[in-house]
């Protein structure tokens, strides 16, 4: 299971700029133009207004702040980390450059610098929900569920009824094959948010290794209502069907996948042992010699088994 929120907060903030002078209006209505023209998705556009504003007033935080989330929005990550760290160096106490500091670093898989600038922001902001959010995907990726799940408590101490948080603390809880409290919480998300397929794969998921594989069939099912050509949750519902020995419908499934990606070698493989339990020896051979031809090394051991030259 390797799919996940990954909850990225970024916006363009104004600061309250006093407009003592014609320079500062102008650096205001710059910062402004900017702003609109990003807001209607021309990103290099704005990020020429903002290069006018600094060209005017180097001091102003404003036009670094947002050329940062310009750069942000392209893509440019390293370029952003530097408009966001000349901003905390004008102006330190504010949480919104070290929270947006770290989503680009997130992006660039610095993940220890990330959660070195979540932990700033929330030193400036103890009730800032998505730095804790963050702050426990950051620690995810570095594999540490423990604390990513105490970082996903954090967020819902402040915002009781937050999905993601909910939804991660799950997948967090799953890793540590803490499977009935995963379920818990993903139960919970889908109560706040019932149109995620990803919340119902990932409690299938969870059922399924808990050994509830009929509920669990019951998830990949309204998965794959939200999400039919994808996949995995026909994959992971006929593998549900095998261990049920459901095996016409574990077979069903496998043609799905089949039908969507003809090379998948996993399906023609785990298709022939459906069909092989269904007393289909001629079918299940066949698909074996088409996985292996895709290069499946396991189907080479069945066709040698059970198959005659």
């Amino acid at each position: 299971m390797t799919f996940r929120n990954q909850i990225l907060i970024i916006y363009f903030f104004s600061f309250v700029l006093s407009l003592y002078s014609f320079s500062q209006a102008t650096v205001n209505e710059l910062v402004q133009d900017g702003i609109m023209k990003a807001k209607l998705g021309d990103f290099k556009a704005a990020m020429v207004s903002f290069d006018q504003a600094i060209k005017i007033d180097s001091m102003e935080i404003e036009p670094y702040y947002n050329r940062g989330i310009a750069h942000s929005e392209l893509k440019d990550y390293k370029a952003a980390i530097k408009d966001f760290s000349r901003v905390i160096f004008l102006k330190p106490s504010y949480p919104e450059p070290y929270f947006n500091r770290a989503l680009a670093k997130d992006y660039l898989k610095d993940y220890s610098g990330a959660i070195d600038d979540y932990n700033k922001a929330i030193n400036q902001k103890a009730d800032y929900v998505e730095a804790y959010l963050n702050r426990g995907l950051a620690k995810f990726d570095l594999e540490d569920f423990k604390e990513a799940a105490n970082d996903f408590t954090r967020a819902l101490q402040y915002r009781p009824n937050y999905p993601a948080a909910l939804y991660n603390r799950g997948l967090a809880r799953f890793n540590m094959n803490d499977y009935e409290n995963s379920i818990a919480d993903f139960n919970e998300a889908i109560k706040y948010d019932t149109v995620s397929p990803e919340y119902f794969s990932s409690r299938g998921a969870a059922k399924a290794a808990a050994g509830y594989y009929k509920d669990a069939i019951l998830d990949f099912s309204v998965t794959i209502k939200l999400l039919p050509f994808d996949l995995n949750p026909y994959l992971n519902r006929a593998l549900a069907h095998l261990y049920l020995k459901e095996y016409q419908a574990a077979t069903d499934d496998y043609s799905k996948v089949i039908e969507i990606d003809p090379s998948n070698s996993d399906a023609y493989l785990k298709r022939g042992v459906a069909r092989q339990y269904l007393d289909d020896l001629t079918g299940a051979c066949e698909d074996w010699k088409k996985a292996d031809e895709l290069g499946s090394e396991k189907a080479r051991t069945y066709i040698d088994k059970y198959c005659s030259p």
